[in-house]
């Protein structure tokens, strides 16, 4: 049940198949005069987001799981995010003290309860979520999701399509990957143009993400969300970061990012460890247990 628990706030920030399918597809027609071409809008998004090589913010962390008593609401958190998908996630309550802390370095996590009794939990390989069906994803999976989704100046242009456009609110609704099964479904505002609303699916049509940004402030040249919320249907789970202050392309303290001494620290085994077939943990995730 500890590691159920650890899956599922880990879940907060993965993707998992759900039953949500895609909808009514909206054929392409005859766009309304005044529409961008999708180049714009893509290239909108690369000079945006290439932009951001980190960022570290400060705001509020809230966390909702089934496999949670209550909502998670951590007032006083930092996040700290580098390319290509290194993430660092503090939450904190009352007066200041840690009860949450989650660090992903390419497909390597280790998250830690330091004001409660449950273990941390580490994996140096990475961990494969196995609690639904589908494909699974890596950490390093699921921080580019949430802040650096696609690799937009090399995106193939002709798997993209504009499927919709609305003049009055300044929106394109963008669908890539097959015109059968898109793997993702982009609401861009602009110009300059923005990620409104993010959907990726499965190859079977399953919703398994929606991440919505907002707030977009101008910073240093660069238009950075202060608003992300991230929703995850097949676990009804969902992550909000509202962050309050954000340093874009700042001096981070690589020390933040370092799993293996903080795992050290704590006293875990850093051996390499293979789990047998019939763990659903996935090879190479162990739960571990201070010395």
């Amino acid at each position: 049940m500890r590691f159920r628990k650890a899956a599922a706030i880990l879940s907060l920030v993965a993707m998992f198949a759900g039953c949500a399918r895609l909808g009514e597809r909206v054929e392409r027609g005859t766009l309304p005069p005044g529409a961008p071409s999708i180049e714009e809008i893509l290239n909108d998004l690369a000079a945006n987001e290439g932009a951001i090589r980190n960022f570290k913010a400060t705001g509020a962390f809230t966390l909702v799981s089934p496999e949670l008593t209550a909502t998670q609401k951590f007032r006083h958190s930092t996040i700290a995010f580098r390319q290509p998908a290194d993430l660092y996630v503090v939450g904190r309550k009352y007066l200041g003290a840690v009860i949450f802390r989650m660090t992903c370095v390419g497909n390597a996590f280790l998250v830690e309860f330091p004001a409660s009794k449950d273990e941390p939990y580490y994996s140096i390989e990475g961990q494969e979520f196995e609690s639904m069906p589908g494909r699974k994803v890596s950490p390093a999976e699921i921080a580019q999701e949430m802040f650096l989704p696609e690799a937009w100046a090399s995106l193939k242009r002709r798997s993209v399509r504009m499927t919709q456009y609305d003049a009055a609110s300044q929106s394109a609704t963008l669908e890539i990957g097959p015109r059968r099964s898109p793997e993702r479904r982009v609401v861009a505002t602009g110009p300059p143009w923005v990620i409104a609303r993010c959907e990726r699916f499965d190859e079977r049509g399953n919703l398994i993400a929606v991440t919505e940004k907002g707030d977009y402030r101008e910073l240093e040249g660069v238009r950075f969300p202060a608003l992300v919320h991230a929703e995850f249907p097949g676990e009804q789970s969902s992550m909000a970061l509202r962050m309050r202050q954000v340093w874009p392309n700042t001096d981070l303290d690589g020390a933040l990012f370092d799993i293996d001494a903080r795992a050290r620290a704590l006293g875990l085994n850093l051996e390499r460890q293979v789990s047998s077939p019939r763990n659903s943990r996935g090879p190479g995730s162990q739960r571990h247990r201070p010395r």
